[in-house]
């Protein structure tokens, strides 16, 4: 399964099927607070993920951000609210038919707190023999001054901060499967390796997604808790790492993140699953 990918300044990478089929999108339009994937595509071409849901018009496919930085807020855009500028155009390339290579760099700067940290992102998006779709995400931050990195405290909600996933409204039926195998209709500050969420999709009366997130063992606070919700149109999923409490971190100390998504039609049953964690967990931070 070949891959190919079209670059537009200023604005996004469209990663494509060699027919020109659409696989993808990583979007990094100016005027978007925080770059994302989407659309997300599966190997029968269902669009999987949200884009500016009117309930949370911040949720967007597959992002990555804080809740509080210094107290000011990256992850909600009421103003004033923190954003990611990109800092150079990202560096797009094939690295094999399979895969392409996403290199971006990004600063978080707001008005209250100026620059808070450089962002040196790498994703790597691959396309694997089965259709599955797999997208490795590294991301370091490099604190440009000494930062409390902080969420909402969960009473009803809350607790959310880091890599998140949206779904589309075409996904419903959903629920989450856990490594123990068990399913569940949300998770709430549980530390798992890795969640799944599983739905049907729009199109076809027996047609079903799957897609997990991994965290890496290497990560701050692994195994990460987890928050996440299903149902009633509202599919949410986040590593969510400062979950339980808040972290500090000096001005120059890198705080890095690694992590695994995987995406396909049909579902994955935990034993299944659980064969990409392990391969996931035993490759080098």
């Amino acid at each position: 399964m070949n891959i190919n990918f079209c670059q537009i300044f200023d604005s996004h990478i469209e990663l494509q099927n060699a027919d020109g089929s659409p696989i993808a999108a990583y979007r990094f339009d100016r005027n978007l607070p925080k770059p994302c994937f989407y659309p997300l595509h599966t190997a029968a071409g269902r669009q999987i993920a949200g884009f500016q849901m009117s309930d949370h018009t911040w949720h967007r496919g597959l992002w990555f951000t804080i809740k509080f930085i210094n107290k000011t807020n990256f992850w909600e855009e009421n103003l004033p609210f923190g954003v990611q500028q990109t800092i150079a155009q990202p560096k797009c390339e094939c690295i094999s038919p399979q895969t392409i290579s996403i290199a971006h760099k990004l600063q978080w700067t707001s008005q209250a707190t100026g620059a808070v940290i450089n962002e040196d992102r790498t994703i790597h998006f691959t396309v694997m023999a089965d259709g599955t779709r797999e997208i490795n995400w590294w991301t370091s931050l490099m604190p440009l001054q000494d930062l409390l990195l902080d969420r909402t405290p969960y009473t009803t909600w809350g607790g959310y901060g880091g890599l998140a996933f949206r779904a589309g409204r075409e996904v419903h039926n959903t629920s989450y499967l856990l490594p123990g195998g068990q399913t569940t209709s949300a998770i709430i500050g549980e530390p798992h390796p890795w969640a799944l969420l599983r739905g049907s999709v729009d199109g076809d009366a027996d047609a079903k997604i799957s897609l997990g997130i991994i965290d890496h063992p290497g990560n701050p606070r692994s195994p990460q808790p987890w928050y996440a919700k299903s149902g009633q149109s509202y599919d949410f999923m986040n590593a969510a790492f400062l979950f339980h409490e808040p972290l500090s971190v000096s001005r120059g100390q890198p705080l890095n993140f690694r992590y695994r998504i995987l995406f396909r039609d049909g579902w994955w049953e935990a034993g299944e699953f659980a064969k990409f964690a392990t391969e996931f967990a035993q490759s080098p931070p």
